[in-house]
C-alpha cells in the first residue's frame, strides 16, 4: 500500500515537472497556410506579446524548420528589427522553444523551411481573438484599430496596395505673347540712296518673305557702275577687280525685299525720302516662333527647368493647344507678386499666337517613377502626416509617413511605407475619428485641426 502511494506521488510530481518543462497545453495563436504547407504557432497563454513567450510550432505536412523569426522593416528614425525564436524538435513537424519580442507594433512572421519561406503580417500583441476580429465592432489597442470584416463594406473602407507610379506634375498660370527678339531683322542699305517707292507698306503689316519693301536709287551705285565700265574699257584687271569688290560690298539692288515672313514693327522711310548708309529703313519681326512670358508662383517655380514642357492655349481660341518649352528663367523674382518669370519658346503655326495677347499656360513636369499613395489616403493631423496601413483584414494601424511631391491625385512617399503594403484610400475619416477617440496618436499626433486630403 505504501509503495502504491509513493508511486502515485512520484507520477504526480513528474507530471508537474513535465508541464513546467513545456509538456503542458499550448493555445493556438496564428496559422499560416501557403504553398500547400500549414504552419500553426501556439503559445503557453494563447498570446504573443512583448517580452518572453513560450511557443510551439506545428508543421503540416511535417517539414524541418530552419528558422522562425519576427521581422520589422526600417521606419523613420529606426533600423530594421529581427527577433528569432529558439526552437527544438520534439517530434516530426513539432517544435517547442522560446521567442523574445522586443516591442509592440507591426511585424512580419517569417518561417523558413527546407525549400520555402512562409510569411504573415501581424501586430503584436497578438492573439487568435484579435485576428478573428472578435469583440465589439471596432476596438483600438496596441496602437491599431480592429474592425469586424462584415462591417468594412458597410462603412465603405477600401484599401489599395502601395505601388510605384510614373507621375507627371501639372500646374497652370497666365502668360502673354511676345515677339522672339532673336528674330527681329533691321533692313538697312550700305550706301546713301533715294527712296522712289515703298509699295504701300505700313507698320503692323504682315509680309511674306520676298515682299517688296522699297525701290531705291543710289548715286554711289551709279558711280561704282561707271567705274567698272571705265576699268573694263581700259582693260585694267586691277581696276576691274576693285570696282567689282566695291559693287559687291554695296550690294544694293533697285528693289529691297523682306528677308522673312513677319510683321513690320517700324517703317522709317517714305516715298521720295532719302536713306543714309547704315540707317534702319524697316524693322521686321519673324513670328514663325514667338516667346510666351509667364509668371510662376514661388511654390511651383522650383519644378520648372530649362526644357520643361508647356502647353499654350490662346484665350480667344480655347479649343487649340500649342506645345512649347521653357528656354530661359529670369534671374530676378517679383517679391511683391511672389512670382518668377520664365520664357517659353513656341512655334507659331498659322500665326495663331498673336503678340501681346494673353494665353493660359499649362506646365507638365515629369516626376519619374516613385512610390506613391492616393491623396485620399493621407491624413494630416497638424503635427504629422500619416496613412492607415492594413495589417490584416479588419486591422488598421496609423503609420507616420514623409511625403514628397504631389501629382495626378497622388503623393510621392519618401519614408514610412514599402511597395505592396495596403493602405486605406476610402473611409480614412472614420478611422481617423476612431484613432482620435482612442488616443492612438499620443501627445505628438496632434488631435484637432485634422485635414483629410
Amino acid at each position: 500500500m505504501r509503495k502504491l502511494f509513493f508511486g502515485l506521488l512520484t507520477l504526480f510530481f513528474l507530471g508537474i515537472f513535465l508541464q513546467s518543462c513545456g509538456g503542458g497545453s499550448y493555445k493556438e495563436v496564428v496559422t499560416i497556410e501557403q504553398k500547400g504547407v500549414k504552419v500553426t504557432i501556439l503559445s503557453s497563454d494563447g498570446k504573443i506579446k512583448t517580452g518572453n513567450n513560450k511557443i510551439e510550432v506545428r508543421i503540416e505536412p511535417p517539414k524541418r524548420v530552419k528558422e522562425l523569426y519576427f521581422y520589422m522593416p526600417p521606419m523613420p528614425g529606426m533600423d530594421e528589427m529581427r527577433d528569432a525564436a529558439s526552437l527544438e524538435e520534439v517530434e516530426p513537424g513539432v517544435y517547442r522553444g522560446s521567442l523574445k519580442v522586443s516591442m509592440d507594433g507591426p511585424w512580419q512572421i517569417r518561417v523558413v523551411l527546407e525549400d520555402i519561406m512562409l510569411t504573415k503580417d501581424v501586430f503584436v500583441p497578438l492573439s487568435k481573438t484579435s485576428l478573428a476580429g472578435g469583440g465589439p465592432a471596432s476596438s483600438a489597442h496596441g496602437g491599431h484599430i480592429m474592425m469586424k470584416p462584415e462591417k468594412l463594406q458597410l462603412l465603405g473602407v477600401v484599401t489599395e496596395p502601395v505601388e510605384k507610379k510614373d507621375l507627371v506634375k501639372t500646374f497652370s498660370t497666365v502668360g502673354y505673347i511676345s515677339y522672339d527678339l532673336s528674330k527681329i531683322y533691321e533692313i538697312t542699305v550700305r550706301a546713301d540712296a533715294w527712296v522712289t517707292d515703298t509699295f504701300g507698306r505700313f507698320e503692323g503689316e504682315y509680309v511674306k518673305k520676298g515682299t517688296p519693301l522699297m525701290r531705291v536709287l543710289s548715286p554711289d551705285i551709279q558711280i561704282a557702275l561707271d567705274e567698272l565700265r571705265l576699268a573694263e574699257k581700259k582693260g585694267d584687271p586691277e581696276l576691274i577687280r576693285k570696282a567689282k569688290e566695291k559693287l559687291e560690298y554695296l550690294k544694293i539692288k533697285e528693289v529691297v525685299r523682306s528677308p522673312v515672313n513677319g510683321v513690320i514693327l517700324e517703317q522709317k522711310v517714305y516715298e521720295g525720302g532719302y536713306v543714309k548708309e547704315g540707317q534702319t529703313a524697316y524693322r521686321i519681326a519673324d513670328i514663325s516662333t514667338v516667346w510666351i512670358v509667364a509668371e510662376i508662383p514661388f511654390k511651383q517655380a522650383r519644378y520648372v527647368r530649362k526644357g520643361t514642357l508647356a502647353l499654350i492655349t490662346p484665350e480667344d481660341d480655347p479649343e487649340s493647344m500649342i506645345e512649347g518649352e521653357v528656354d530661359y528663367i529670369f534671374p530676378e523674382a517679383d517679391h511683391m507678386a511672389k512670382t518668377v518669370k520664365v520664357r517659353i519658346k513656341a512655334k507659331n503655326k498659322g500665326a495663331a499666337l498673336k503678340p501681346n495677347a494673353l494665353v493660359d499656360v499649362l506646365f507638365e513636369v515629369p516626376i519619374g517613377e516613385v512610390l506613391a499613395v492616393p491623396e485620399t489616403a493621407v491624413v494630416d493631423t497638424g503635427k504629422r502626416t500619416l496613412v492607415f496601413v492594413e495589417m490584416e483584414p479588419g486591422m488598421y494601424m496609423p503609420m507616420p509617413i514623409k511625403l514628397g511631391r504631389k501629382a495626378e491625385g497622388f503623393y510621392e512617399v519618401r519614408e514610412g511605407l514599402k511597395e505592396g503594403q495596403k493602405v486605406v484610400v476610402r473611409g480614412t475619416f472614420l478611422l481617423d475619428s476612431e484613432a482620435q477617440i482612442r488616443g492612438l496618436y499620443g501627445t505628438g499626433g496632434g488631435g484637432g485641426g485634422h485635414h483629410h486630403h
